[in-house]
């Protein structure tokens, strides 16, 4: 096909590669595979409406052909090609999880052990493979460029920018229009020099693409990714650029919702404008739509004529996936169609000048030119030792990288300390106050129990000046009752001295009167008060008890006495015995009812003085310890 392009057929070159089933695939997709004399033939059939979609391509691969052979089909033929100048363009192209990335790359995605040595690798890694082993063949000069982008939601982002960048943001931008030289200029462009050190930014890039999980494809390319080769030869500038497209999706099947819906509208919309390019290209409109969608924009020269194009279209293997199949292959049906003006080669602005100049002036511009070379090849070398302090500049600016994010955690950290200590400081304030409010209430309390106290102690006062009046009342009274004391002891001592007397008559053998007995009276001014009226009184019980005795003795000695003594005897006997005193004359009666009243006031003497000498002690003690110590509230 590629033959047939450089003799100036400019058409669309088609393959179409159905993914293996998977393994508990039950229904599989009705489609069928024929070989013709001009390539391949195609055929699907929808069981559920009973339609039919035949269509012709270059070759179409089933599910069981390798990576290989794909290459050797697809990417391989066009590898000459660009050697000799020709700009060459491959799209990948189908519907989610058709295998598109698969193909490309291989199964994990640029992961460089899969692209170098596994049989999985995919036809991008494979094609820049064979090209440095061709650049390696024919010994010829080369340069190559690289340069790797994606097309995310309408806006172009430099994935190598991003992973040589410091702070690993995308270098993002948008055009207008067909401006290629904006294109060029926002654009990265790494030398390479070999395949491996190719595969080596590839692995580093392609982790930077954006990818999210759907119902339908839990690894989903959510953006064009573009990889662009520049390749510069002694007579030749031409450009390869391989083309991963993200998967078409139906929302109701992929369940997208947020940020995966407004994914999928846009790689929609964007699949859709190529859609429209195609179909304007093969109705040869005078007007064809490339600046509608970001992707029509990057590829208007590839899809305009100007490079060898091929779509590879992927479809997958089930059967519930046969509408979304049946369109992908109408899309490759109506670009197989397509006829645009052939290829040109791309040549040096200095070779066309080289066969209208004489030999003098190519000679000249030649050494010029090898002047110029030899300055690049110093130039690169400085740019070589430029990219290596670079490189040792950006593994400082992460060490310092993390140095702050290490600051700002202790700062966070210390932000959360001193947070927690404001909230302790709060808590201990809310505390304070509330125990200065319970002591200003207790403060309160206090005046009011001291208020309390002190009419207390007002009342007390006037309870003790009351006790001390009554005290006082006791004292008169106790001095009064004293005076009293010592005249019934006159008293006493007259009676004592009457008995006495009457006693003396008494022993005469004759009864006198009880007022005439005169004894001895003790001597009673030494003795206590309360001791003097305790000796009174066994005075007065001795008295008594010798007039018992006197009398007895009188009527046992039986003198001459005459009868009528001896009958007067016997009453005065009589009446003792009655609890009457000696005699039965009028001046008896009077001195017995004396006696009796003078020892009941004697009693009631030592009752009052016994009893008050404590506590006449204790109310003087009380009183002076209420008037000389303070009241000590509870």
């Amino acid at each position: 096909m590629g033959d047939k392009q450089h003799e100036g057929l400019g058409s669309i070159g088609i393959y179409c590669r159905f993914a293996p089933p998977p393994a508990d695939e039950q229904k599989l997709l009705n489609h069928a595979i024929k070989r013709g004399p001009q390539g391949h033939a195609v055929a699907v059939r929808d069981d559920y409406s009973g339609s039919t979609l035949e269509m012709e391509c270059e070759i179409a691969f089933d599910g069981g052909t390798t990576q290989m052979e794909v290459h050797e089909q697809v990417t391989e033929p066009l590898i000459p090609n660009l050697l000799k100048g020709y700009n060459c363009t491959l799209l990948a192209f189908g519907q989610t999880a058709s295998g598109k990335t698969h193909t490309m790359l291989g199964p994990q995605g640029g992961r460089y052990d899969y692209l170098r040595k596994d049989q999985n690798c995919g036809i991008v890694p494979r094609a820049v493979v064979t090209l440095f082993d061709h650049l390696r063949a024919s010994e010829e000069q080369a340069e190559v460029d690289f340069s790797y982008f994606e097309i995310y939601n309408e806006v172009v982002s430099d994935l190598i920018a991003k992973a040589t960048s410091c702070d690993g943001d995308l270098k993002s931008f948008a055009f207008r229009g067909t401006d290629k030289a904006r294109f060029e200029r926002e654009v990265s462009r790494v030398r390479v020099r070999s395949a491996d050190e190719f595969l080596h930014i590839l692995e580093a890039t392609t982790a930077n693409r954006q990818q999210g999980g759907t119902d339908l494809n839990q690894v989903s390319s959510r953006s064009h990714s573009v990889v662009l080769l520049r390749v510069h030869t002694n007579s030749t500038s031409a450009t390869m650029c391989m083309v991963d497209l993200a998967g078409s999706e139906c929302i109701k099947k992929s369940n997208a919702q947020g940020l995966r819906r407004y994914e999928t509208k846009n790689i929609n919309t964007s699949l859709f404008a190529l859609k429209q390019v195609i179909h304007a290209l093969y109705k040869k409109k005078d007007h064809v739509p490339y600046a509608d969608s970001m992707l029509t924009r990057t590829l208007a020269d590839s899809l305009s004529g100007n490079a060898f194009l091929k779509i590879l279209v992927c479809c997958t293997s089930r059967a519930e996936d046969v509408q979304e199949t049946m369109t992908t292959l109408r899309f490759a049906k109506e670009a197989s169609c397509v006829v645009r003006k052939p290829p040109s080669v791309n040549r040096h602005e200095l070779f066309r000048q080289q066969q209208l100049m004489s030999a003098g002036d190519y000679d000249l511009l030649t050494t010029e030119r090898n002047t110029l070379l030899t300055q690049n090849e110093e130039f690169q070398k400085q740019n070589d030792s430029l990219f290596n302090e670079n490189a040792v500049l950006q593994m400082q600016v992460r060490q310092l990288q993390d140095t702050n994010t290490q600051l700002i955690q202790q700062i966070h950290q210390g932000a959360e300390t001193y947070q927690s200590q404001v909230v302790s400081l709060q808590t201990a304030n809310d505390h304070l106050q509330k125990r200065a409010r319970e002591l200003q209430e207790g403060e309160m309390r206090s005046g009011e129990q001291n208020a309390y106290l002190t009419k207390k102690v007002a009342e007390v006062q006037k309870h003790m000046e009351g006790i001390l009046a009554q005290i006082k009342a006791v004292t008169v009274e106790n001095d009064t009752l004293r005076a009293e004391l010592r005249q019934s002891r006159s008293s006493l001592d007259s009676l004592k001295q009457q008995v006495s007397h009457h006693q003396q008559h008494s022993s005469h053998g004759m009864v006198q009167p009880y007022h005439t007995r005169q004894p001895s009276p003790p001597d009673y001014t030494n003795d206590s008060e309360a001791t003097g009226c305790q000796r009174i009184t066994e005075e007065l019980n001795r008295l008594n008890q010798s007039d018992r005795q006197g009398f007895g003795g009188y009527a046992q000695r039986g003198g001459s006495d005459d009868l009528q003594q001896f009958q007067q005897q016997q009453q005065l006997q009589q009446e003792r015995s009655q609890g009457k005193r000696p005699g039965s004359s009028l001046s008896e009666p009077l001195l017995t009812a004396e006696e009796d009243a003078l020892t009941a006031r004697l009693q009631r003497l030592e009752q009052v003085l016994l009893r008050p000498a404590s506590s006449r002690s204790l109310l003087t003690d009380n009183s002076s310890s209420l008037n000389g110590s303070a009241l000590v509230p509870p």
